[in-house]
Parts: C-alpha cells; structure tokens; sequence
C-alpha cells in the first residue's frame, strides 16, 4: 500500500442545468464555479465517510460531532502540509538516501529534522485527539487512527507473527506498542507512502531489538519471502489442469 496525495482536492465539474443543455443555450448567466469551500467539503467528505462507516456509532449526534472535529482537523492539516510539504519531501530523501548508504548517524539526524517540522502541528494533533475522546471512547479513537492509516498496525503485528516464530509476549507487546507509536505519528502524514515511511522508522527500532533478542532479522525474512513464492507457484500449479480442462 503509488499512493495518490492524501489532500489533493477533488476535480469538480460543471454543466449548464438540464434544461439549457436540452435547449442547447443557457440564457441565465454561467453558474459560478464552486468556491474552494465546497471542493474542500467534497474531499471531506471523501476522507470523513470510512470513517464514520468504521465508527458504526448508529448516533445521529455523534456522527456530526465526529465529522465537525473531523473537519476542523483535516482543514488545519491540509493547510499545514501546503505549507510544508516540500521541506518534508526534501528530509525523508535524506533519511532514504542515509538508510542505502548504511549512515545511521545521517538518518537519526534526518528524523529528528523531520520530528522537528512536524512538532509544529502538535498543537492541532494534540486537539484532535483530545476532542475525539470527548465524543469517542479510547477503542474508537483506535478506529479512527486505524482508518487514516489504512490499518498498518493490525497488518504489520501479524505479519511480524509470521515472520518470526515463537514471539514471546513481552516480544509481541513491544512490537504492538511501537507499531501504535508510528501509527501516532503517520495520521498527519500527506500521503500514504509518507505514512508507510514513519512505520519504516519504527521497523528499523522493531528489527533492531528482534536482532538483540536473538534473532536473525535478514533469514528470517528470505525464509518467509521464500515460503510466499512456494505457496504461490503450488497455487499456481494446483488451477493449471483446471484452466486446461475448461479449454
């Protein structure tokens, strides 16, 4: 999970009412086109439906609150980032550019320029959040991180279960807290592959300690990587005499 921007606002397209197109001339002035206002309640709503769906709040006042301090956010984010997004760009480049070249001392200091930019918006995060919890109970404030970040928690912990065995619970517990620490993080990101870049950060602390507790983080991904492409090719194998059968 490449990703379209987050923020880019919905095309809008205008036609004459129908009864100048069936007349082929509108003789009232041309319509007005629609002010950013109302481009920016159509993405809102684009982005606040999942949401909403996921919450199942079945509460005609909660659901408005929910999209009123939904709103408010996504304006204060959408501007944010307006405003930041090419400093942003230019810092994960650097994080990336020190990850392949194995300078760990570059991509710490890359971070924490980009911990630095985004400390900016705390403000407005931290209101979210807060807000939320007003109308929300901590489960459904979960969702709703959940949501903006496209589940990665609950894909990347059982993946983590696949890859490597018999993860002890404190092991698992470490891993879930620090896969909720980049989920915390990757809601304000711009885009998803921004969002999969702070789940990155937190991988690299995840594999590191997986490494010092013993386990072989480079063979334990080949042999998961390898068992994939053997599932795949047997799955392959088995719909083949189906497909010439049909033939």
């Amino acid at each position: 999970m490449k990703p379209s921007r987050f923020f880019t606002l919905l095309a809008v397209v205008l036609t004459c009412a129908s009864s100048c197109l069936h007349a082929q001339k509108c003789s009232a002035a041309p319509a007005a086109e629609p002010s950013l206002t109302d481009e920016a309640k159509r993405t809102e709503e684009k982005h606040s439906k999942p949401i909403i769906e996921a919450l199942k709040l079945n509460d005609a006042g909660k659901e408005a609150k929910v999209r009123e301090i939904f709103g408010t956010y996504f304006k204060a984010l959408n501007e944010w980032h307006a405003q930041n997004d090419a400093q942003i760009k230019a810092l994960w480049n650097e994080f990336n550019d020190a990850r392949s070249k194995l300078n760990e001392t570059n991509a710490t200091a890359a971070l924490a320029k980009i911990d630095g930019v985004y400390g900016s918006f705390k403000p407005q995060h931290g209101k979210f959040l807060s807000e939320l919890s007003t109308v929300l109970a901590p489960a459904q404030v979960e969702t709703v991180e959940d949501v903006l970040t496209v589940n990665k928690v609950e894909v990347t912990f059982n993946a983590y279960g696949e890859i490597f065995h018999g993860l002890k619970d404190e092991q698992k517990a470490f891993i879930l807290k620090n896969l909720k620490a980049a989920r915390e993080e990757a809601i304000d990101a711009g885009t998803m592959t921004e969002k999969s870049a702070f789940f990155k950060k937190y991988k690299i602390k995840i594999e590191a300690y997986l490494t010092a507790q013993g386990y072989d983080v480079k063979e334990s991904y080949r042999v998961f990587v390898a068992k994939q492409k053997a599932d795949e090719a047997a799955k392959k194998a088995a719909a083949a005499p189906a497909v010439n059968e049909k033939k």
